[in-house]
């Protein structure tokens, strides 16, 4: 099995026209500004890329138009969870034959949320059943805020570690992207210490802030500075001991914690807007905005984009 880089994973949000469609030429706007920057990318991200939000004909839309629009210049991440598990293989299958000509020959990864759709029962089971379907290999997103929102009874909100320790003995299963909290990535990375090569990102930008994986990171915020993230996640990876360019690095990273404070209550409206108002995409449509949701200007977002794209930025 392949493994996907090691790096900045940029989780894209997905660009909608006037009439709610995938708006495909703002798309690829989005990507060529951040391919030189990143490492690899995310598409259809539970909340920013409003995966889960999607409906399944437009998801299946975005999965498999999105190859065509990066053309392969970088890894292909697919996150193809939907509401049920048949749905999710159904999916699976579909989009599996749009680039099954792909194989070894452009990277290609799915990213699966298991616990949106199954219970940690089971679940080393249910993955064999993807070998039936698919060759490429899997990252698994631990993710408990996105969870936490289901409306049904759970007794967990994350992966279990023994059932991780059992899913990384599947060597289709080649990483995981976790979004939570310091005790159990610790927990994370001792189940699947005898993969080598097993991909550990963080998921929640803040923890990668404050204290490094080993693998990489997988941002929200790239979106909007994707050269300041790419540079800061480089430099983290590599330790460089110049000094100067250590405190440059700082003063960024610095930038990069404001912005992400910005994020935390809606990331996908706040990115839209701000992408929108400096032209990177046509419109700052959600895929959920109904009356209820608040129309407007983001008066924090607004006030950063003034602080750091004076340039760039017209009111």
């Amino acid at each position: 099995m392949g493994y996907p880089p090691r790096g900045l994973i940029l989780a894209l949000v997905t660009p909608l026209d006037e009439e709610g469609r995938i708006d495909w030429p703002s798309l690829r706007r989005l990507t060529e500004r951040a391919l030189p920057f990143c490492d690899g990318l995310l598409i259809g991200e539970g909340l920013v890329g409003e995966g889960l939000s999607l409906p399944n004909r437009m998801r299946l839309e975005l999965l498999q138009g999105s190859g065509e629009t990066i053309s392969g210049e970088k890894p292909l991440l697919l996150c193809p969870t939907a509401s049920s598990t048949e749905e999710t293989l159904s999916n699976i299958e579909a989009v599996d034959k749009t680039y099954s000509g792909w194989a070894g020959k452009k990277p290609l990864f799915w990213v699966d949320i298991p616990l949106w759709h199954h219970s940690n029962r089971k679940l080393p089971q249910l993955y064999q059943e993807w070998r039936k379907i698919t060759s490429f290999p899997i990252l698994l997103h631990n993710h408990p805020r996105l969870i936490s929102k289901l409306n049904r009874s759970l007794k967990r909100n994350n992966i279990r570690t023994a059932i991780l320790k059992r899913l990384s003995e599947n060597e289709q299963i080649v990483g995981l992207i976790h979004a939570g909290d310091l005790k159990r990535t610790i927990h994370y990375q001792r189940a699947v210490r005898a993969r080598r090569d097993f991909r550990f990102y963080d998921g929640d930008e803040k923890s990668f802030l404050n204290q490094p994986s080993s693998s990489g990171v997988v941002s929200w915020g790239a979106n909007l500075l994707p050269a300041e993230w790419g540079e800061t996640v480089r430099a983290s990876l590599s330790l460089p001991e110049d000094p100067v360019r250590n405190l440059l690095l700082l003063k960024q990273s610095q930038k990069l914690r404001e912005l992400n404070q910005i994020l935390q209550m809606n990331p996908a409206k706040s990115l839209k807007f701000a992408l929108h108002r400096l032209g990177v995409i046509s419109r700052a449509t959600l895929v959920d905005e109904t009356p209820a949701t608040p129309s407007g200007g983001n008066l924090e977002m607004e006030n950063f984009l003034r602080e750091n794209f004076s340039l760039q930025f017209t009111p």
